[in-house]
């Protein structure tokens, strides 16, 4: 009985031990998992949730919403990945860094899924921005996916739907279009 005794005493003590440590160890793993969630996840939302996000920036941010325009894409249906007679959808209107920019899904015409596009519009039209950009290299650097030019604008044709409530990961884009535009005029202004 002495022997049985003396057993149980040090079982007992290494399954407490044990608890003790896996109850630390998952009190470690949810505060990292809190401190990921709070500081460095991205806030996405999920392209399922529909167009609340935009709307939602679009009220925040004194920007304009509009769930469908039939006529914002006829100016670039010599554009392979808009289709013709596509209307664009979840348009979301802003001015960024003085410079007007459109964000909008589109579906792409070989499979229908939808994408996200951003444009940023030139102060004014330029054939010569045309001709630098097109002659830049890299201008399509991250985060930007497929870059378009004309005389007027600029865009990034994107991959996939993108959906955000947070401005810096809607602006991502935005900012490295507006960029390329302020790095012409930079250069254009220094040769003239």
């Amino acid at each position: 009985m002495g022997d049985e005794t003396g057993l149980a005493r040090p079982l007992e003590h290494s399954v407490g031990r044990l608890a003790g440590m896996l109850t630390i160890g998952l009190g470690v793993l949810l505060g990292a998992a809190g401190v990921y969630l709070t500081f460095f996840a991205d806030r996405s939302v999920s392209p399922a949730t529909g167009v609340g996000d935009r709307i939602e920036l679009a009220r925040r941010e004194g920007w304009r919403f509009l769930d469908v325009d039939p006529d914002l894409l006829a100016d670039w249906s010599d554009t392979p990945d808009f289709g013709e007679d596509q209307p664009a959808y979840a348009v979301l209107r802003g001015v960024h860094d003085d410079l007007e920019f459109v964000v909008f899904d589109y579906r792409k015409p070989d499979s229908g899924e939808l994408a996200t596009a951003w444009i940023v519009y030139l102060p004014e039209p330029s054939r010569a921005f045309v001709k630098w950009a097109t002659s830049q290299e890299p201008l399509y650097r991250r985060p930007l996916n497929m870059v378009g030019v004309r005389a007027d604008a600029i865009v990034d044709i994107g991959r996939q739907v993108h959906r955000s409530t947070e401005p810096e990961s809607v602006l991502r884009q935005i900012r490295a279009l507006a960029e390329i535009i302020r790095h012409f005029e930079g250069q254009a202004a220094a040769s003239s």
